[in-house]
């Protein structure tokens, strides 16, 4: 740690327990990206020097009419249909990333979800992402502290009673501006290494441990990868309701009330791997509902199970949420990704602060 008045400067690390994925909002269609079986790679291509390459080569047309057509993909297209050699591709490709399980040259190829990056094309982890579920955690042992019995069923749970403590616009509290956790800033990751990505297809659990594979893939951080960033901490205006010591509690408090509460439901997988259960975060894409929502801490596991049932039914009309409440958990599956033929919860992060 590293104190500059009343800013208390640390180092927070993620080691990765399962894939982790943070989405750009970018979708690569399977015609798009190159796929070397030999390699167990796929190659994404920069698109205005793919396109200068096309037409340097006058392949134009065929690259449209390769578009239009059902089947086929972009690796036989260049090197066998059009007769390309690597070094005419190299230039047009931005980067490389294993496959992993996700894919294999004798099944149709995926849309493959794409990881975040900055302006220079190198992958990182937005600080929001994490001080987001840092926030979940806290939010989580603020309203642990009440008993949920007088607490109300609404629209919209009411998380700025907990976390809207600095009263600086007295006339709205629910105006972000009173957010405690304007005190706490969490930067963006440094670069992560291609080399710790990899593709994962995921895979639905459901409560009896029966899985299925779903028909998304994602470009996502491997298992066991160290991820570091800074948190800094302004107590001029935290004024000590929240520490490093706090957050870790926190973090600790509310994913021991996932193993209580959410896990028990379901049987573990054949081939998954158990993740470690002190100083756990869950972030990102496929982490599960569970981990971002405070619909069962609030109103207590009956309520929060009615509530959640109800809601997710609303969002998601053809998925029959409302069977849920049948089988005693809302929602009723866990999502993995498999990585060297195990099963791995996604988004499970092992978080120290140094």
């Amino acid at each position: 740690m590293i104190v500059q008045d009343h800013l208390q400067v640390y180092e927070l690390k993620l080691v990765t327990q399962g894939p982790l994925f943070i989405g750009s909002g970018e979708k690569t269609p399977k015609k798009e990206f190159i796929y070397n079986a030999r390699k167990n790679a796929v190659a994404f291509l920069d698109e205005q020097l793919f396109f200068d390459l096309l037409i340097s080569k006058g392949l134009v047309d065929q690259f449209e009419e390769f578009c239009l057509k059902p089947g086929g993909d972009l690796y036989t297209f260049l090197f066998r249909t059009c007769g390309l050699m690597q070094h005419d591709v190299a230039p047009a490709i931005r980067y490389e990333v294993s496959v992993g399980d996700a894919l294999d040259a004798g099944h149709s190829l995926k849309d493959i979800c794409r990881f975040m990056r900055d302006t220079q094309g190198r992958a990182y982890v937005p600080g929001s992402s994490v001080k987001g579920a840092i926030r979940t955690a806290l939010l989580y042992q603020a309203m642990a502290s009440e008993s949920c019995e007088s607490h109300m069923p609404e629209k919209e749970l009411p998380e700025w009673r907990y976390l809207h403590l600095l009263n600086l616009n007295q006339r709205n509290a629910r105006d972000s501006v009173n957010s405690i956790m304007r005190g706490v800033q969490i930067s963006d990751s440094e670069p992560i290494d291609d080399r710790l990505l990899s593709l994962f297809q995921k895979h639905d659990s459901s409560i009896e441990g029966n899985t299925h594979a779903i028909n998304l893939c994602r470009e996502c951080v491997v298992p066991g990868a160290a991820i570091r960033m800074r948190m800094t901490l302004d107590q001029s205006i935290l004024k000590g309701r929240i520490t490093a010591e706090s957050i870790m509690n926190a973090i600790n408090a509310f994913a021991a009330y996932g193993e209580k509460t959410y896990a028990p439901h379901f049987n573990p997988p054949l081939n998954h791997v158990p993740l470690g259960r002190q100083n756990t975060l869950y972030i990102g894409g496929g982490a599960g509902f569970f981990t971002k929502s405070m619909a069962y801490p609030y109103l207590g596991e009956q309520r929060g199970l009615a509530y959640t049932s109800d809601y997710l039914a609303r969002v998601f009309r053809k998925h029959y949420h409302e069977r849920d409440r049948v089988l005693g958990i809302s929602p009723r599956t866990l999502k993995y990704g498999k990585f060297n033929r195990r099963l791995y919860g996604f988004g499970a992060c092992e978080v120290s602060i140094k």
